[in-house]
This record gives structure tokens, sequence and C-alpha cells, in this order.
């Protein structure tokens, strides 16, 4: 037994090559399988130990009206909430020079979401900064600097921190920004650059942004499993049962917090306004009284100047009333004698009268006879006329109700202003009257002032006791008149008032009126042209009767002038005595009149000195008072000026406070857990992506090693036929001579597998977890543990593989007898081969490349298996090359072939129509925009049997220019489709994942609401899944007129300055709740997918290894199973270049026909791992381009050239004497 075990070792020392062949190439098989397979694992188990590392927070909460100290409380006594953080963020710009980058500034946190430091120290004061790496980078800042920090808005940075310039202490990393994106901002271009951490106490408000929440047991499960996320969902369901509640109490706070505000702010208003009306009103009231008394005492200087003047017209008037009397007394005198001569005039007048009389009666019988004859005549024409009298008398009497009614109106029109006069005379006379009842009252005051100084045994006190009662009865009497007058303004205001108010309908009603007139007039003079011919033909006869009767007439008038000539003279005479005796009187009055003037024009005097001293008193007064006045306007006007801003800025944030209290709404909890991070959800799909790819990757990878090592044992156990029969022959069993050949399998390919899982799981998980680390900064460890669970299926498979073809190749062998087996096996008979039957082309070949041809026709066995293997290598490494086709293309498809729009702006709901379509039309006039489509975009579920899927609903406004934004076409035939006027469009993935096609129906839901909707057209798309509708399908599914939210913009120059400065813009408009660029998503895509092509590096260059394995062992094979034959070849004379040519002939051959086999099965593989690989929310590309069939088939090659290169060595080393030995 021990010789047994001894030639067992012998064998593997004898043949290292082969021993070494196998374990290198089960170790490449098993590395791959297991390393592949076990990233997944690793990369969670690193991010799990990260996240345990920093307390990372398994939910966050958001709330569109932040969250109180209420809600915080609630939730920690939410059932397995472990802890609850409240945090403060703040979205601020930092610039420098011409730079300028968003920052998002985050308050720390105790025990959750703990940062960690890269470089420096945590902040100690309030004034101190810690910052993200990229925040360096991006403003050329360095530790120790001073930054100082804008809003970004109207409102200041110091409205809710306590400074805006702090100093940077260090750098650091946050879990939930583990890798470069830092997500969208309400600012600046609309995407935040970098963050930074802050000491709590600087943030002002005692609102929080956001709440951290630990749960209990989560963090004893591991991230990303089902077991933590059935926990967490739990407690998310709870706490999301608060929100409602939370919400209505958040709403009322704020609405009572506004009210009461807006209520505070009002009531300052109001004060600040009384002050100042109160002071305006004093002033008035002072200018009021200052112009009253100036006024007054210019009145009172007029009346003194009117009493001088008319002192002195009354002496003038008085010494001409003298003069005027003795003149009317002689003038009396002289009426006297001429009334004496008039009477005898009179008398002969009166006879001379009488005469005339006489003849006027004998010429009235002579015209009267004349007459009688002419009325004959006009009876015809008066009865042409009864007709035409009727309608006259009808239009006469509606002409003259018009008449009356317009008189009437005229009357009352013209009493109204005659009303109106009168009203401007009562007022004048009520003010004349007062100022007059004022003077009086004072003059009565000063009259008794003076009785009361004078004794009634005093000359003057009877005179100024009368003076006192005629003053108090012209007052009484002044009393009585200024009443009557307020009553008569009284009533003449009513008057007009009502007048006014009927004024509009009477005007209306009257020319209605005047309009029927005219119609009616417009008639009756027709009808009288008619008759105007027979009128004319009666005037002829009537011009004789008429010129009789003028002188008749004439006469008549003349006797009448005479009588009135007479009548008038005796009523003169009379009138003319009556005259005598009135002047007689009225000089004899005058006279009396006289004596009393020049008694009170000397009292006048007296009065008028005295009212000229007091008015200078009151004129020294008035100029004191008025300087005080204009002391107290400057005061107020200097008052004034300031506090009127003020007033209006506050009016100005009332008005804007109760319109956003008007427009508030209950606001909204997010409860996100990590699913909804970004950097955390990105990192698990790219393990799950890494997962995918090792479904079925690595298995053929490790097939294709299984299918060598397999042939490497196969050919091994039928070299050694003449030792397996002298061991037979020497009385070994059957099952000890295949232990020997099994423990041999065994030994190299666990021991290989063994290496490879080790190897594998140490090396390949933390190169893809390496080049993760481009992308996910945050991660600062990467842990490689050794899956058991993955090794041991590597060990298993591989030993399972060779183990059962070592002993099928054994019982193969151990079947023969041992004479038969020590004798080698009989070359394979000669045949002729199908090329042979082409006389034309076999003919043209020499020698050895008939040789070669029925050399690769004989060796079946070595074809296929080579070919086999070497297609497998070539297909694995085109798969590496089509994956990173496929990967790349997903940008370049979805963003520049199908999404042909460069900017995709988000709407605010809340903004009024009117004021986004005055912001589009100034969007619309910005240098270099070029089309705009609105279109409105919301998150629904697509339903049928098969699956539910979150897809993108996209409704157009219109479809005009549509297809400059959007190109609908299918993926396989590049044919166009129009956008479906009914039924809907889908992309792509959507329609394979929910199992339809065109023609079928799917459920669409939106919120509560579900309806059925027809797949028109499916639609080549790569990222996200969507669905299309015209605005008329979507009102008549949904019955309501779609929200249009999203705003599409296109342009041609794409540089980062001018799509910054678009930013920028776009964010200062109120109906823009953010923007996002397409360049900015083929970068984020791009970022996001580079990292795989790392691991498709490792799936080239494993591939290539492989292939090189391959070759190596395959070319080793057949060298030592044709050594004898190569020999002979020497021995007949070719030089080791020309048998080395003989082999590397046949290789290349092979290698060729490998390659192109490879290619088919590249393209199947590729396709099949294209399925698996991709996640739900993308679709990769399905083509390989001709360069990755070139780069593949060009490795291949390379790989079989350096092979045949290894073996010339071996080729030249044979030995033809040993070789051609006899075997027996």
């Amino acid at each position: 037994m021990k010789a047994f075990w001894k030639d067992f070792f012998r064998e593997i020392s004898k043949n290292k090559g082969r021993f070494l062949s196998v374990f290198f190439i089960v170790l490449l098989g098993s590395a791959f399988f297991s390393g592949i397979r076990s990233a997944e694992g690793d990369m969670k188990v690193s991010a799990d130990r990260y996240y345990d590392d920093v307390d990372y927070m398994d939910l966050k909460i958001l709330g569109t009206m932040g969250l109180t100290d209420e809600d915080l409380k609630d939730i920690q006594n939410t059932e397995r909430v472990k802890n609850v953080t409240g945090g403060h963020t703040l979205e601020v710009l930092h610039k420098v020079g011409e730079k300028e980058q968003v920052v998002k500034l985050i308050a720390l946190t105790d025990k959750v979401n703990e940062p960690q430091i890269k470089e420096g120290r945590m902040p100690e004061n309030s004034d101190e900064i810690l910052v993200d790496e990229s925040f360096l980078s991006y403003s050329d800042c360095k530790i120790g600097d001073k930054v100082t920090f804008e809003s970004g808005t109207d409102e200041a940075v110091t409205d809710s921190l306590t400074g805006d310039t702090f100093t940077i202490v260090g750098t650091a990393t946050l879990p939930y920004y583990m890798d470069l994106n830092r997500g969208t901002g309400s600012i600046g271009t609309g995407s935040i650059n970098s963050f930074a951490l802050l000491e709590p106490e600087v943030f002002t408000s005692d609102v929080y942004t956001e709440l951290y929440v630990q749960i209990d047991g989560a963090k004893e499960s591991a991230s990303y499993s089902d077991e933590y996320d059935k926990t967490v969902k739990k407690v998310q369901k709870k706490i999301e049962a608060l929100e409602d509640s939370a919400c209505d109490r958040r709403y009322q706070t704020i609405q009572k917090e506004g009210q009461q505000e807006i209520a505070d702010a009002k009531e300052q208003i109001q004060d600040a306004e009384e002050k100042l009306a109160d002071a305006k009103q004093k002033l008035d009231d002072g200018e009021v009284q200052l112009s009253d008394a100036r006024t007054t005492i210019s009145k009172k200087e007029q009346e003194l100047n009117d009493g001088e003047s008319e002192l002195k017209a009354k002496e003038a008037e008085l010494e001409s009333g003298k003069q005027t009397l003795v003149q009317k007394t002689k003038e009396l005198e002289s009426a006297k004698t001429q009334i004496t001569e008039k009477t005898k005039e009179l008398e002969s007048g009166k006879q001379a009268l009488e005469s005339g009389k006489k003849e006027l009666e004998a010429n009235k019988i002579q015209l009267a006879q004349k007459e009688q004859e002419l009325n004959a005549g006009k009876t015809q024409l008066e009865e042409a006329k009864i007709q035409l009298q009727t309608k006259i008398k009808e239009f006469e009497t509606g002409k003259s109700q018009y008449e009356e009614k317009k008189s009437a109106y005229e009357a009352q029109k013209s009493q109204i202003e005659t009303a109106k006069t009168q009203l401007e005379a009562v007022s004048a006379g009520i003010t004349q009257i007062e100022n007059a009842l004022t003077e009086m009252k004072n003059q009565l005051e000063i009259l008794e002032e003076q009785l009361a100084k004078s004794e009634s045994s005093d000359e003057t006190y009877e005179t100024l006791l009368a003076q006192k009662t005629e003053l108090e009865s012209q007052i009484t009497a002044q009393s009585e008149a200024l009443s009557t007058l307020i009553a008569q303004k009284e009533a003449l205001e009513a008057g007009i008032s009502a007048f006014e108010s009927a004024k509009p309908e009477a005007e209306a009603r009257l020319e209605k009126a005047r309009i029927q007139i005219e119609e009616a007039g417009t008639q009756i003079e027709q009808a009288k042209a008619t008759l105007s011919q027979k009128e004319e033909e009666l005037n002829a006869g009537q011009v004789q009767i008429d010129s009789a009767k003028k002188q008749l007439q004439e006469a008549e008038e003349k006797i009448k002038q005479n009588e009135a000539i007479i009548s008038d003279g005796e009523a003169q005479l009379v009138q003319a005595q009556n005259q005598i005796k009135e002047g007689e009187s009225q000089i004899l009055e005058a006279q009396n009149t006289l004596a009393d003037g020049e008694k009170q024009l000397i009292d006048a005097k007296q009065t008028l000195a005295k009212g000229r001293t007091s008015l200078e008193e009151a004129k020294s007064e008035l100029e004191a008072k008025a300087q005080e006045l204009e002391d107290g306007k400057a005061e107020y006007e200097t008052a004034k000026k300031d506090a009127e801003p003020e007033i209006a800025d506050a009016k100005q944030k009332i008005s804007d406070g109760e319109e956003e209290l008007a427009k508030l709404e209950v606001p909204t909890w997010y409860v996100w857990g990590r699913d909804k991070i970004t950097s955390t959800e990105s990192f698990g799909q790219d393990a799950e992506r890494i997962s995918n790819i090792g479904e079925f990757f690595p298995v053929i990878f490790f097939l294709v090693a299984a299918l060598v090592s397999l042939t490497t044992m196969t050919r091994m156990i039928e070299e050694q036929r003449q030792q397996i029969g002298t061991l037979k022959a020497l009385g070994y069993s059957d099952g000890k001579i295949a232990l020997k050949y099994f423990a041999y399998a065994m030994v190299s390919t666990v021991s290989g597998a063994l290496a490879g899982v080790v190897v594998g799981e140490k090396i390949l998980p933390w190169v893809i977890m390496n080049a993760y680390g481009m992308l996910y900064t945050g991660l600062l460890y990467y842990l490689t543990p050794l899956n058991w669970h993955q090794g041991g299926l590597a060990v298993l498979a591989s030993a399972g593989c060779t183990g059962v073809a070592a002993l099928a190749a054994c019982q193969k062998e151990l079947m023969s007898k041992p004479a038969e087996l020590m004798r080698p096996q009989a070359p394979k008979n000669g045949k002729r081969i199908f090329l042979e039957r082409i006389d034309i082309l076999w003919k043209h070949l020499n020698f050895t490349q008939k040789s070669t041809v029925r050399n690769l026709v004989r060796y079946k066995k070595r074809f296929f298996m080579t070919v086999i293997g070497i297609g497998g290598c070539m297909g694995l490494i085109l798969v590496g090359f089509g994956l990173q086709d496929s990967i790349t293309a997903i940008a370049k498809n979805q963003f520049v072939n199908l999404f042909t729009y460069e900017a995709n702006v988000i709407l605010d709901s809340n903004v009024s129509e009117a004021e986004k379509e005055a912001q589009q039309k100034d969007l619309k006039a910005y240098q270099g925009i070029d089309e705009m489509l609105e279109l409105y975009c919301q998150n629904v579920e697509l339903q049928s049997e098969k699956k539910t899927v979150d897809t993108v609903l996209e409704v157009p406004k219109t479809l005009d220019g549509f297809e400059d934004f959007f190109e609908f076409r299918d993926r396989v035939s590049g044919k166009h489709y129009a956008f479906p006027k009914e039924g809907a469009a889908i992309s792509e993935k959507t329609a394979d994942m929910l199992g339809v096609k065109v023609g079928d129906t799917v459920e669409l839901k939106k919120g509560d609401t579900i309806v059925k909707v027809k797949i028109s057209v499916i639609v080549e798309n790569y990222v996200r899944h969507y669905l299309y509708l015209t605005t008329e399908t979507y009102k008549s599914l949904f019955h309501e007129t779609p929200d249009y939210n999203q705003l599409l913009l296109r342009y041609q120059d794409t540089s980062k300055d001018y799509e910054d400065a678009l930013g920028e813009k776009i964010m200062k408009y109120d109906s823009v709740a953010a923007i996002s660029f397409t360049s900015d998503l083929i970068g984020q895509i791009d970022d996001m997918l580079r990292s795989l092509d790392i691991v498709i590096v490792v799936l080239i260059v494993s591939a290539g290894l492989l292939a090189f394995v391959v070759l190596y062992n395959l070319n080793n094979i057949n060298i030592t199973e044709r050594q004898r034959e190569l020999a002979t070849l020497k021995v007949l004379g070719f030089y080791d270049g020309e048998v080395a040519s003989y082999v590397y002939r046949e290789n290349i051959v092979l290698t060729l026909f490998g390659i192109i086999a490879g290619m088919g099965i590249g393209n199947f593989l590729h396709h099949y791992v294209i399925q698996t690989v991709e996640v739900d929310m993308m679709m990769f590309g399905r083509n390989v381009f001709f360069r990755s069939y070139f780069y593949s088939g060009l490795i291949t090659l390379a790989f079989a050239l350096f092979v045949n290169g290894m073996m010339f060595y071996r080729l030249r080393k044979i030995d033809m004497i040993e070789s051609l030995k006899s075997v027996e």
C-alpha cells in the first residue's frame, strides 16, 4: 500500500504541469464563481458595518411646514422607536469670485448620522464649520479659511442663522451623502453642490426641518435584508398613522400664529397711523384756528377800513343830500307849472278823436261785404283740409303733451338752477349772519363791560344802556333770520338732491318722446305739402281782402293810438300831481334824516377809533401763534417722513402674509426609509447589479473551466492505460486503482478550489468595491469576509465535475483486461474526408495543408473540445465587452436619441395660471431658448395580471412640436410612431414586465382612481417606466383637466456657463419649484454605471486568463498525445520550426473556429446576461458593437499565439529516441 501512495505522489511530482494545469483552471473558475457571487454580500456587509458605526438613521421624516417638539414627542412614544432626533437644514449660496455653489447647511446631531472626519476636527464653537470635500475642491478654499454665505433669496441668512461667516475646521462625510450626488435644491442653479455641518445652536428656528428616527432592533438586522425592511416597515406604518392629526395640529398652529401676527401688525400700524393722524389733526386744527383768526382780523380790519370809508362817504352823502334837497324844491315848483299847460292840450285831443271814430265805422261796413264773398270761396278748401286737420290735431295733442312735459322739466330744471343759486346765496347769507352775530356778540360784551364800569348817574350810562338794548334786539332778529335761512338751505338741498336722482330717467323719457314727435311731424309735413297747391290758389283772392283790411286796420290802430295817447296823458297828469305831493313829503323827511345822520356820524367815529386799537393787539398775538404752528409742522413732517416707509412696508408684509395664509394648505409628512435616500438605495442597487452578473456569468465561466479540467483528467487516465493494466495484473482491485485517480483529481481540484475561493472572495469583492469607491467616497472601508456558502458551492461543484469525470474514465478503462490495457490503443483508421471529394480544391493543397486538414477531422474529440473551450472563453470576453456597450449606450439612447430636450423645469402647482403664463412668456424671450413644451407629469401604477409597475404618466398640453422633444420608435425595426390620438403609448420594458402587447388593456391607478386604458404603441425606452396620453384621453379617463406641472426646454448652447445662468434665472420665478438639465442626468447615469466598468474589466481579464489556461492545457494535452507522431516528423528531417508550424497551423485553425463559435455563444450569453443584470427601473441596450467582436477575437487570438510561443520550447524538447521506443 505504501508503494501505491508513493507512486501517487510521484505521479504528481513527475507531471507538475498537468497537476498545476488542473489546479489553476479550477482556481480560476472557483475564484471567479465565488468572488463575483460574494461581492454583493461583501458590499452590503461593508455598508451595514459603516451604517452601524455612524448610527445611521432608519427613517427620515420631512414636513412641508416643518416639524415641532410635539411631533417629536409623538413619534418618540411610538412602539419600537428607539430614538428620535430633530434636525435643521438650510440651503445657502457660497460665492468665490465668479464661482457660485449651492451648499446645504446641516445641524450636527448626537448619536445619529455621525460624520466621519476625513481631515481636521469637529466644530467646537458656533462660528466654526465642518465641510464636505466637494466644498473645498469647488471653492479652492482650505481648512482655516473663513467663508461667508448668502441666502439666494430676498431674506437674509441671519434671519435663519446667528451669523453668516464661519471658519472651516475640517472635512467629513455623512452616511446619507455616501456618493457624489448631493441632490436638488430650491435656489441657485437648482442643484446642491456640497454640504456643511454646523452646531445646532447656530440655527435660530424652533421648528425642525427633518426628524431622524432610530428603530429598536433594526441595528441588529443586516441592512438591505428582508428582516431589516420588515422591522422598519412596521414602525414606518405606525408613524405614518400619526400624520393626519399632527399635520392638522401644525396647520391650526400656523393659522393661529399667522392670524395673531397679522392682527398685532395691523394694531401697530393702526396705532402709528392714529398718532400721525392725531398730530396732523392738531396741526390742521391749529391751521384752521390760525386761518380763522387771520380771516377774522382781516375782516375786522376791512370792516374798520370800510367803516372809515363809509364814514367819509356818509359825510359826502350828507353834504350832497343838503344840495339835492335845495334842487328838488326848485324842480317841484317847475313841475306844477307844466301840469297846468298839459291839461289844456288834453281837452283839444279828445274832440279830434270823436270825429275819426265816425269815419272808421263807415269803412268797416264796406269791408264786411267783401269778406262775405271771400268766405264762400274758402268753404271748399276747408272741406279738403278736414282729414288733415284730424291728423294735425292728434299731432298737436302729442306735441303739446311733449312740450308741456318738456316745459315742466325745463321749468323744474330752471327752478333747480335757481335753487342752486339761492342755495349759494343762502349759504353766503348764513355765513354773513354768523359773522355779524359774532361781531354783535363781541360788541355786546364790550358794552356790558363798559356798563359794568359806569354808574347809573353818569350821562353815558343811559346811552350805553340804550345801545345794549338795541344790540340785543338786532341779535335776536339776526338769530331768527339765521334759523330761517338754515331751514331754507335744508329744503333747497333736499329739492336739488331729489331732482338730481330723477334727472337721468326724466331725460331718457323726454328723448324718447321727442323722437316720436319728430316722426309724426315728418308725416304731417308730407300731408301739408299735398294741400299746399290748393291753399295757394285761395291766397290770391285773400290778397285783395287783406289789402283792404290792412288799410282799415291802420285807420283803426291810429284811432286807438290817439285814444291811448289821450288816456296816457290823463294818467301822466294824475301821476304827476301825485308825484308833486310825494316830493313835498320826501323833502320834509329828508330834512329830518339829515339831522339824524349828523348825530350817527359823530358816534361812528368814536367806535372806529376803539376797534383800531383792539385790532393791533390781535395781530401781535396771531404772529406768535403762527410761529408756534410752523415749528409743529416741521416736527410733524420729519416724523411722517420716517414713519410712512415703515408703515408701507408693514402693510405690504401684512398683505403678503394674508395672501400666504389664504393659500395655506394642510401640511404633508414624508416618512422615508433608507430606500428613499439616493446614495443608500443606489449602493444597494449597484450591489444587486453585481449579484445579477454573478447569477449567470460566473456559472458559464465555471462550466468552461470544469469542462477543460474534465478533459484533462479524462486524457490523463487514457494515457495511463498501461499503468492501470500493470496495477490490475499486480492484483490491485478496481476500487483502489480508481481511488488513485480520484484522489489525484480531488487533490488538484479541491486545493485549487479552496485557493480560488480564498483568492476570489478576498480580491474580487475588494477590487469591485474599490472601483465603486470612486463613486461612493463616503464608504471608508471594505470588508471581505469569506462566504462559505458560495465557497462551499464552488468547491463541491469543482470536486463533483472532476471527480465524476475521473471515476467515469476509470470505469471505462477498468472494464478491460490487464493484457488489453498494457498494450497501446490501436491508432484510428484513416478515412477519406469530405474535402478530398472536391478535387479542384484538394489538388491545390500541399502536403502539410492536407495533413492538417486530416488531423483536424481525425481527432474529432480534440476538435470539439478545443472549439468549445476557446468558443466559451471568446464568448465570455464578448459578453464583457457587450455589457460595456449596453451600459454606455443607456444615457445616449435615452437622453440624446429618445428624449431630445435639454432641460426639465418643475412648476409649482400653487401658482396661478396667469403668473405661470407671464413667466413662461418672459422665459421664451431669454436668449438661446428655441422651444418649450408644457406637460403634466404624475407617478401612477400600472397593473396587469402579471405584475404592478410604478410608472411616470406624461400628458403634453399640445401635440404641436411634441416630436421635437420626444422620439417614439420601435427599438428593433427603427419604425417611427406618431403620438396615438386614442389609447396610450407605453415604454418597452414596462410592457415586458406587465406582459402586455399592442391592443391589450392595462389598469391605470392614479391615487384612489383606477381606469382601464388600451395600449396603442410600445416605444423604445431605457430609463424608468413611462405612459403617454393625450390631454383629451386623460380628460375622458379621469374627467378632469390635467394640472400641467412640467416645462421642457430646447436650446443649442449646452455649456456649463449657459446652463448655470439659465438655472439661476429660472429659479427666481415663483412658478418654478426645481430644474434639472439633461446634461446633468447623463452625467449622473454615467457616474452610476461607470462603477460597472471595473467589474467589466475584471470579467474581461478573468475570461482572458481562462482562455490562456484553456489553450495552454489543450495544447499541452495535444502535444502529449501526439508525441510519437511529432518525434517521427523530426526523424524524417523536419526542423523545429517546421514541426512547430505543423502544430501551430492546427491550433490557429481551431482557434479561428473557436472564435467563430464564440461569437454565437457570446451573442446568446449577452442577451441572456443583459436581461438578468437589468434592474426594474432600467433597460440596457441590446446591441453589441462591431468593435467588441473585433477586440474579443483579437484578445483570444493573441492568447492563442502566446500559448503557441510557449509550446515551442516543449516541442523542441521532444526526445526522438525515447519517443520512438517500442511500447513493448
